[in-house]
């Protein structure tokens, strides 16, 4: 079996801003209201349904 040459992580991670719990709602619902297409994501439920009949057994 071959060795493996894993990367070393070796400088110190930034200290990025943390969105708190109601930043984040914020930037979801913003997210949804101005970047999804409701027209597009109705046809998309329609085209994933089932629409042929079936049985389990």
């Amino acid at each position: 079996m071959e060795k493996m040459k894993l990367p070393v992580i070796c400088n110190i991670p930034t200290k990025d801003k943390w969105l708190s719990m109601d930043d984040y709602l914020k930037f979801v619902i913003f997210n949804l209201r101005y970047t999804s297409d409701r027209k597009n994501g109705r046809k998309w439920k329609r085209l994933l349904g089932i629409n042929v009949p079936f049985v389990f057994k």
